[in-house]
């Protein structure tokens, strides 16, 4: 079932929250702590497990911060009405997993809610950055641990050996390390930015998932690389270049 009565009511905390900081950002600051407590309260209920706290509470701040971003406020509710699905996905494939940790639908769910939570806090993190003086060791050092929280929540649905999975995130995270060096001298924003570091980080993260699931193959790994690389191309090319200062 798509409709659960413990996964809608942490979500409607989740909408009240964003609703707030969005027409309020100071008072919202102050509520945003509730709203990240609440996320840990809400999923660690559902899962029965603080492993599974990881995505929502991640997600929960790169929503915030990225709202935080957004000046328009049509776009603002375009966002929340983004984030709420988003959301409510992430912790109803964390109640099925509760259920059956086999669940495959569930695992989808997460899969596709660890992608945007990804997708939001390289945005976020790397708009704050270029709006803040943020000195770059610490973007790469978040970029580094954020990689690794996630990539291990969701590996670990799929892979038992724990440290096998540890040990992978770790290479994942070190990969958008270094790439979060290069992007720091491209000209562009932080909404293709974000673009581009997620198609780095799907590339990764599909060969690892699929070296666990044991269907890795050249063929495969071909196929990204060119697809992927198309796709960078045809992004960067029809992007607007910010001008260098």
């Amino acid at each position: 079932m798509f409709l659960q009565f413990k996964v809608l009511f942490y979500t409607i905390f989740f909408i009240l929250g964003l609703e707030i900081f969005a027409f309020n950002n100071e008072a919202g600051v102050y509520f945003s702590a509730i709203i990240l407590l609440f996320s840990i309260w809400g999923s660690k209920k559902i899962g029965n497990k603080y492993s599974f706290v990881v995505i929502p509470l991640l997600f929960s701040i790169s929503s915030l911060m990225l709202l935080y971003l957004i000046d328009s406020m049509v776009e603002k509710q375009i966002f929340i009405l983004f984030s709420i699905f988003l959301y409510y996905l992430c912790l109803l494939g964390i109640y099925r997993l509760k259920i059956y940790s086999k669940d495959q639908t569930a695992r989808g769910m997460i899969a596709a809610s660890a992608t945007a939570t990804l997708f939001l806090f390289y945005t976020s993190f790397y708009g704050i950055y270029l709006n803040f003086p943020i000195p770059l060791w610490t973007l790469m050092a978040f970029f580094l641990v954020v990689t690794i929280l996630t990539s291990f929540q969701y590996f670990s649905l799929i892979e038992e050996q724990k440290k096998k999975v540890l040990i992978y995130s770790i290479i994942l995270g070190m990969v958008m390390m270094e790439i979060t060096c290069v992007i720091n001298f491209w000209p562009f924003g932080y909404l293709t930015t974000g673009v581009i570091t997620l198609i780095f980080y799907y590339i990764c993260w599909d060969l690892t998932q699929s070296y666990f699931l044991k269907i890795l193959s050249k063929k495969r790994v071909v196929a990204n690389v060119i697809f992927f690389s198309f796709l960078i191309i045809l992004i960067l090319t029809s992007s607007k270049w910010l001008p260098v200062v």
